[in-house]
């Protein structure tokens, strides 16, 4: 009797976290990407990673209230984490922040007060957050919308390899704050699991640090993870105000030379 398909064994925590640093050995490197290409739920596990250590790395250092000194022996400890250590405590900086966020404090403690551009005011409009996109299923592209889709896009080109490639478009360069953001995402030469660890954000510069909102693919589309298309509703991304200004559309996918492809457009929404 034929054997049965081997299935690659669920990956750990820690080894989800350390395939995102690209710090296993080729074959568990492998193992995991098999895996997670046919799993939804580590699939699932993955990207709460990945967006967890976005978030981390997009929190904005504050400006001291006064000024001081720190002695030598300090100084040298204070630096920005690792990325191998990010990516291993983002799950347990991630549960600490919800903690704090849960706290019932007196209106009059200083730790309830909003801190400008630092995680308190992130939490308040919820960015990092999934947003999925809209069911158009049965809907007909109109040719315009072809049209444009085609005229603003950029496409990104492996470096080592020609052959692979990563393309986005979208349907128009501006939007109004209650408008709809169509995206195509278009990859050539990449293996299924490579393909499948898209990520999509919509991301902002501010002079508070900015922030991004996640965008998720229509992984139950039947050309995903290779050639898709999605809309997205401003309104359900809950931006925070002002919502008009200038915004970067960006789409990275990791692959498994250890590098990574991202394109990203610039998109203007209005009031």
């Amino acid at each position: 009797m034929p054997s049965e398909p081997r299935v690659p064994a669920e990956p750990t925590l820690e080894e989800l976290s350390a395939y995102l640093d690209h710090e296993l050995d080729a074959a568990t490197q492998a193992r995991v990407a098999e895996h997670v290409a046919g799993c939804d739920e580590c699939r699932a596990r993955l990207d709460g990673l990945r967006e967890t250590v976005t978030a981390i790395r997009a929190m904005p250092m504050e400006t001291p209230p006064r000024t001081f000194t720190v002695p030598e022996q300090r100084r040298q400890a204070w630096r920005w984490a690792p990325a191998g250590w990010i990516g291993g405590a983002a799950v347990a900086l991630l549960l600490i922040a919800v903690g704090i966020q849960n706290l019932h404090l007196p209106a009059s403690s200083p730790t309830s007060s909003t801190t400008s551009g630092g995680l308190a005011q992130h939490n308040a409009f919820a960015p990092y957050g999934q947003v999925a996109p809209l069911d158009r299923s049965g809907q007909s592209v109109p040719s315009t919308v072809q049209r444009a889709l085609s005229a603003n896009s950029t496409t990104v080109v492996d470096p080592q390899n020609s052959s692979r490639s990563l393309a986005i478009s979208t349907d128009a360069t501006s939007y109004p704050a209650s408008g709809v953001i169509t995206v195509h995402v278009t990859t050539r030469g990449l293996s299924g699991a490579e393909a499948s660890s898209v990520r999509v954000f919509l991301s902002r510069e501010t002079a508070k640090g900015g922030y991004a909102v996640g965008l998720t693919p229509p992984s139950s589309a039947s050309t995903y993870p290779f050639d898709w298309e999605a809309s997205y509703s401003i309104s359900q991304m809950r931006l925070p105000a002002p919502v008009a200004g200038s915004y970067s559309l960006q789409v990275t996918i990791d692959m498994s030379s250890h590098q990574s492809l991202t394109a990203s457009l610039p998109l203007t929404i209005t009031p």
